[in-house]
C-alpha cells in the first residue's frame, strides 16, 4: 500500500513538473536586430523569468529591424505564440528600423498591464540611452504594476522612476509647465500690437499735399460768373456838423 502511494505521489509530482515546464517561456528577449550582448540577454531573461514565476504573467520584449511581409500586429502575435505557451502575457515589439512599436496582450495580462501602463513602459524604454537599460526599466515598471496594480503610471523626463519610494524629483510630468504662462502673455501682446498697428495704418491712406489742387476734381472749380448778393442792408445816419460863421 505504501509502495503504491509512493508511486502515485511520484507520478503526480512528475506530471506537475511537466505542466509547469510546458507553460514556461523559452525566450523572453528576442533580439533579431542584435542590439544586446549575450550577458545582457541572460540578465534580462532572468528578470522576466522571476516575474513569470511570481505573478504568472509572461512579459516579453522583441527588437527587430522590420516585420517582413506581415503587419506589425501580426508579427507581435506570431512572435509571442512562437516563444511561449503561457496564456497570460504581453510582448512589446520595437521595430528599430522603422522606429515603431507594436504590442500583443494575451489572457488577463491586459487587466494590469493596460494600454496606459504599456505606454509608460515604452516611455521608459525610449528615455534610456541603451537597449539593455530601456528593457530593464520596462521590467521594473512591469514588476511595480503587477505587484501594486496600475495607478496612473509614470511619464519619464530623464531617468526611470524606481517606484513609489523614489526620492528623485522632476521625473513625473504633471500638466503644463509654468514657464509657458509668461511666454503665452508675450505672444498675446505681440499679436495684439500687430493687429492694432495694422488697423491704425489703414487710417493713414490720405497724406497731406503741398498743392491745394490735389484735393479737387479737375474741371470742378471753373468760375463762369460772379455776383455780390447781400441779404441785408444796414444804413447808419449821422448829422453833418454845421459850420460856424467867422466873426
Amino acid at each position: 500500500m505504501k509502495k503504491l502511494l509512493s508511486i502515485t505521489l511520484a507520478l503526480f509530482i512528475c506530471f506537475s513538473m511537466f505542466i509547469n515546464a510546458s507553460a514556461a517561456t523559452d525566450n523572453y528577449i528576442i533580439d533579431y536586430a542584435e542590439k544586446l550582448a549575450s550577458s545582457e540577454i541572460e540578465e534580462l531573461e532572468a528578470y522576466a523569468a522571476r516575474l513569470e514565476n511570481k505573478y504568472g504573467v509572461c512579459v516579453m520584449f522583441c527588437i527587430t529591424d522590420g516585420t517582413g511581409d506581415v503587419s506589425a500586429d501580426e508579427f507581435s502575435q506570431a512572435t509571442y505564440s512562437e516563444y511561449t505557451d503561457n496564456e497570460n502575457g504581453i510582448i512589446i515589439v520595437h521595430d528599430d528600423g522603422n522606429k515603431t512599436y507594436s504590442v500583443f496582450s494575451s489572457g488577463n495580462a491586459g487587466e494590469v498591464l493596460t494600454d496606459a501602463a504599456v505606454d509608460s513602459m515604452r516611455d521608459a524604454y525610449d528615455m534610456n540611452e541603451s537597449y539593455y537599460g530601456g528593457i530593464y526599466a520596462c521590467y521594473e515598471l512591469a514588476e511595480e504594476y503587477l505587484e501594486n496594480g496600475y495607478s496612473g503610471g509614470y511619464v519619464y523626463d530623464e531617468e526611470p522612476v524606481k517606484g513609489e519610494n523614489s526620492t528623485e524629483e522632476g521625473n513625473e510630468k504633471d500638466g503644463v509647465s509654468i514657464i509657458w504662462l509668461p511666454i503665452s502673455l508675450i505672444i498675446g501682446l505681440v499679436v495684439g500690437f500687430l493687429i492694432v498697428n495694422g488697423i491704425a495704418s489703414k487710417n493713414k491712406s490720405v497724406k497731406m499735399q503741398k498743392n491745394a489742387t490735389v484735393y479737387t476734381r479737375p474741371g470742378s472749380m471753373v468760375i463762369t460768373g460772379s455776383a455780390d448778393n447781400f441779404l441785408y442792408k444796414n444804413l447808419d445816419r449821422t448829422e453833418k456838423p454845421k459850420q460856424t460863421e467867422k466873426n
